[in-house]
């Protein structure tokens, strides 16, 4: 348990509040499990995950320690993904609740697997957060993993979402 706690459980968050109660409720949890001396959670990132692979850490030198955890995270060999996306679609301006980010290394990923196969006119929806991260989760976990996300069920019957689906069916690869 203890190993797991300190090597193989990492979490990211980009909500500063959000971060620290994550925390707080992974450190809480294994402390009630194990009963002993009080260890801080270092799995957790204040990052944007998708950001994380885009670029180098641009504020490596006022957050060394995140930067340091996030290294670590990105040499980790993951296998299982557990995610809540933000709900982003058809959001383009900084006054929306949620508006979307551009990712180009992500979105160019898209592009050439789930809108290249797509026959739908209209393919902005495949920039949806829900897609992007069952992309960037594919790509993360290569061709063995398992990966579980929160999300409505809109995109599965969307047009755009065809290219998507048949990703899926030629599983394990997901290309």
């Amino acid at each position: 348990m203890e190993n797991k706690f300190r090597n193989e459980i990492h979490a990211n968050e980009i909500v500063l509040l959000a971060y620290y109660i994550a925390a707080i409720n992974i450190e809480a949890v294994y402390h009630g499990l194990q009963g002993s001396d009080y260890v801080p959670f270092e799995g957790i990132c204040l990052t944007d995950t998708f950001q994380m692979y885009e670029s180098d850490d641009l504020i490596s030198h006022y957050m060394p320690d995140n930067s340091e955890r996030r290294k670590r995270q990105k040499a980790t060999d993951i296998r299982v993904i557990v995610g809540n996306p933000p709900y982003s679609a058809s959001q383009g301006s900084a006054n929306d609740d949620n508006a979307n980010v551009s990712y180009s290394g992500l979105d160019e990923r898209i592009r050439a697997t789930y809108a290249d196969r797509s026959r739908a006119g209209m393919k902005n929806a495949l920039h949806d957060s829900y897609i992007r991260a069952i992309r960037w989760g594919s790509d993360r976990i290569g061709d063995a993993g398992v990966m579980a996300y929160v999300c409505n069920a809109g995109w599965i019957d969307g047009n755009a979402a065809d290219g998507l689906r048949s990703c899926l069916r030629a599983c394990p690869e997901m290309s």
